[in-house]
């Protein structure tokens, strides 16, 4: 079983080899040039520990065939099991240019399988429960990213001859017995915020707007389920979103850091217009970049609907792997961000 991994040194990528290390064969890696992406290599190679089962293969996901040696991929064609893109949001070339490069590449390659990783962002202002077989429903996406994650899909579903699987996993948070995290994302732009409101009378409720549904799962979670689907056999087209298949508010899960931060509780009593009025007002939106918060981190911590996870629990049925509830782990969370990022 020989794998090719994008993005093997990213948030997802660094827990992910190690799963794959658990089966036989070899994991190449793309690497970029540079010296940054070589030290980001060298030092996840000493994590993992796997001596010459990992090999980095110099690449950029801007080039055409990722700008791989021609001799590579000839001395490759038809030994590629998996190839596994978890580089979108790295896509330079924008609007799922450089996935068009890995589709390319993929089918160059004559791999067996191509797992793409996107996001639930995908489903941007879409109402009601979005499914795992849904894509284009007409739903508006509001942010740079979404878009940027759609036509990546886009791409994979209309161009690949390569069988696929599309990933979507939901905001990924840290690790659920380390909070181990590599990024600022989902929840962590507003613990700024938290350890503010902190200062005042915990007796207080802080009023805050309407803020819908999130829905947030730790990165171990993404990576075994993501490392064991991968083994599943490929026949076509597939999408799993790997997700917290309880639905939650954007308020409770604050209030779950809260109460780590020794803040008051948030308690919803205006609606959500009224957000939407006050962001863009120019005295606050100038003022929460500064505070930590891009003011575009609103619309994506939140969603107007909820997914469908039905591909992803039959393809768990028989495993252990399970979202654990997140209040059981916002504890290892916040306290890895006080130690770590503050």
């Amino acid at each position: 079983m020989n794998y090719l991994v994008i993005g093997a040194t990213g948030c997802i990528g660094r827990y992910l080899v190690p799963e794959l290390l658990k089966h036989s064969g070899d994991i190449h890696v793309v690497v970029r040039p540079g010296a940054d992406p070589a030290y980001r290599f060298d030092r996840c190679a000493r994590e993992w520990g796997a001596g010459e089962r990992v090999r980095r293969v110099r690449g950029d996901l801007g080039a055409p065939a990722l700008g791989l040696d021609p001799g590579w991929i000839a001395a490759h064609r038809g030994s590629i099991d998996h190839v596994i893109h978890l580089a979108v949001g790295y896509d330079a070339a924008g609007l799922g240019a450089g996935t068009g490069n890995v589709v390319d590449l993929a089918e160059r390659l004559e791999a067996g399988a191509l797992h793409h990783m996107s996001t639930v962002e995908v489903a941007g202002t879409a109402k009601g429960l979005f499914g795992e077989d849904m894509f284009d429903v007409g739903q508006v996406l509001p942010t740079a990213p979404q878009r940027a994650a759609f036509e990546a899909e886009r791409v994979v579903r209309e161009r690949s001859a390569v069988p696929w699987h599309i990933y979507r996993p939901s905001i990924v948070v840290g690790h659920s017995r380390t909070g181990e995290i590599d990024r600022i994302t989902g929840p962590y732009y507003f613990f700024r915020l938290l350890r503010m409101a902190a200062q005042l009378p915990r007796i207080l409720p802080l009023l805050v707007p309407k803020l819908g549904e999130t829905n947030m799962v730790p990165v171990d979670f993404v990576v075994r389920a993501l490392g064991h689907i991968v083994h599943r056999p490929v026949t076509g087209g597939t999408t799993y979103h790997l997700v917290d298949p309880r639905r939650q508010s954007a308020a409770d899960v604050l209030n779950l850091f809260a109460q780590e931060a020794g803040a008051p509780r948030l308690v919803e009593v205006m609606p959500r217009q009224t957000l939407d009025m006050m962001v863009r007002l120019p005295g606050v939106g100038a003022v929460l970049p500064h505070l930590g918060v891009p003011r575009e981190v609103l619309e994506q911590n939140e969603f107007g609907c909820w997914f469908d996870c039905r591909n992803t629990t039959a393809a768990l049925a028989g495993t252990d792997i399970r979202v654990p509830p997140l209040a059981g782990y916002a504890p290892v969370i916040w306290k890895y961000w006080i130690e770590n990022w503050v």
